[in-house]
């Protein structure tokens, strides 16, 4: 008999439970292709094949994953330039040039003018951010059916409303932990901050995002990120601001800032 990837049995994402639907196929927590061998559970084969194939739904189809995989896979490549041994490391990107002989990396030419091509590609990065979350939260604490998190994943499997993502942009590359194995943390503070405030706080390659993950979000965001902007010093020397993501290019995931590369 073929191993089941279950703890619950009911899917995170769609809420099915087998028969209906099957577990079989493992449900890897961040990307494969971004070095993660961190496997989750309770993810049916169904939900899982939708978050790396191209979304039907919406046009252009892009895939909730791969626009995370563009954005954190460019970061990495970034970061890898400017170390040594890495000279002929390649970009290997679905929407993204790099010219070594000018250090420019930009969209390529059929999405470099696109704007709404780059608003669907945000959406499904966002989408992708609370995925990530949702199936790193219950591989920790296996709570992730709670109802708190049907906002959770309804935007993230079916893409229904749309979920905050705010950003905090540094004036500097903050590089803790393993980059090859990228690794979400849930110590009890942390789940503490969920239960109080509805945030998760997401620190991924030298990124921090926060995310809206409970209602309750709703009630305590002005707090909250009031709290975030003064406890960090934001607006001091290693953080610049905190934004709500409206444009993937205010991620400055190109290091542009960091390291004065040249974008387009």
């Amino acid at each position: 008999m073929r191993k089941e990837y279950i703890k619950k049995g009911k899917c995170i994402f769609c809420g099915k439970s087998a028969p209906e639907v099957t577990f079989l196929e493992k449900p890897h927590t961040t990307p494969r292709s971004l070095g993660s061998d961190r496997i989750g559970f309770d993810v049916c084969d169904k939900c899982n094949h939708f978050f790396g194939e191209p979304d039907k739904s919406m046009y252009p189809r892009l895939a909730v994953e791969t626009c995370v995989k563009e954005i954190f896979g460019v970061i990495r490549f970034m970061i890898n330039l400017e170390r040594e041994g890495h000279e002929k490391e390649q970009l290997k990107s679905f929407y993204f040039n790099f010219w070594r002989s000018r250090n420019t990396l930009q969209f390529k030419s059929t999405y470099k003018n696109n704007p709404y091509f780059k608003q669907v590609f945000l959406k499904q990065f966002k989408r992708g951010l609370y995925e990530l979350f949702l199936q790193e939260y219950h591989k920790a604490t296996e709570n992730g059916l709670d109802d708190r998190f049907n906002r959770v994943r309804r935007y993230a499997r079916y893409g229904y409303g749309d979920l905050p993502v705010w950003h905090l942009q540094s004036r500097v590359l903050l590089l803790g932990g393993n980059l090859s194995i990228p690794e979400l943390l849930f110590s009890e503070h942390v789940v503490a901050e969920i239960d109080t405030y509805g945030f998760y706080s997401m620190f991924l390659w030298g990124f921090w995002f926060f995310l809206e993950v409970t209602p309750r979000a709703e009630l305590t965001r002005e707090v909250y990120l009031r709290k975030q902007i003064k406890d960090l010093n934001v607006g001091g020397f290693v953080f610049k601001d905190m934004v709500e993501l409206k444009n993937i290019e205010q991620i400055d995931f190109t290091l542009r800032q960091l390291y004065g590369n040249n974008t387009q």
